[in-house]
């Protein structure tokens, strides 16, 4: 999407003019969020499911990681109708973009905002792609590859940078994730996890997996991190995107 310059500007000064007024910004905000469908539902993640909602912005677009579809579908390539989770699976661009590529999979989107279910659905009518308000599979579902695809992160995080994230998105939140993720990986499965203000290596479920030495040129390694005591990770970079399964747990 193009902006307009001029109404870019406008925009930004009429946000500086409200800024001098007391009161005016937090006004604006429930006005917005009154007539706009997309911030009520995303206010209601942040106060009614605040407990389940991880990152509560929707924001995605098709093929968007087009590097890591294409060799997750080489991986699966031997696999006659492989079983796929998209973990946050927001409008369903990521579902039908490995539809693209994997005609025949069984395809699970999950996401707790219900207007982005509505409108997966209605993009997707695709019997193999199943579309679900839910923050987790069904109990004895197994997938051949999971994907978390900047859903284990936060919004704030990235805009303030504070030097602990506990207030925000605790590490303990994502092993927790990462560790119900695995329940439902079989094992020789895959597990792609990009956007992450957090390291897999960092987590016990780690393993249980290998790095896999895929590195996406077309998106720079994920360097804002945290560690398990919820402190910023100064100057460390991730650049693993995609995991592997062991057939066996390590002894």
């Amino acid at each position: 999407m193009v902006l307009d310059p001029q109404k870019s500007a406008l925009a930004a000064a009429l946000r500086r003019f409200a800024g001098n007024i007391p009161g005016a910004m937090p006004l604006g905000r429930l006005v917005r969020r009154t007539f706009d469908p997309g911030l009520r539902e995303i206010h209601r993640l942040q106060h009614r499911e605040a407990d389940r909602v991880l990152q509560p912005f929707p924001d995605t677009f098709e093929d968007r990681y087009p590097q890591l579809f294409d060799a997750l579908a080489e991986r699966l390539a031997r696999v006659p109708q492989p079983r796929i989770l998209s973990f946050g699976c927001s409008s369903g661009a990521e579902v039908r973009s490995l539809r693209r590529r994997l005609p025949d999979a069984r395809i699970v989107g999950l996401d707790l905002n219900r207007r982005m279910i509505a409108s997966a659905r209605g993009a997707d009518p695709d019997p193999r792609s199943d579309y679900r308000l839910a923050d987790a599979p069904l109990p004895d579902e197994r997938f051949d590859a999971v994907l978390a695809m900047a859903v284990l992160r936060h919004g704030r995080l990235e805009a303030e940078r504070p030097a602990s994230c506990a207030a925000v998105l605790p590490f303990a939140r994502f092993a927790e994730t990462i560790a119900r993720l695995d329940r439902h990986i079989a094992p020789g499965g895959w597990l792609a996890l990009y956007h992450a203000h957090f390291r897999f290596r960092d987590t016990p479920t780690a393993r249980h997996y290998e790095a896999d030495p895929l590195r996406m040129s077309d998106y720079p390694p994920q360097v804002l991190l945290y560690g398990p005591d919820d402190r910023l990770l100064v100057g460390a970079v991730e650049p693993a995107v995609l995991f592997h399964k062991l057939d066996e747990a390590p002894a």
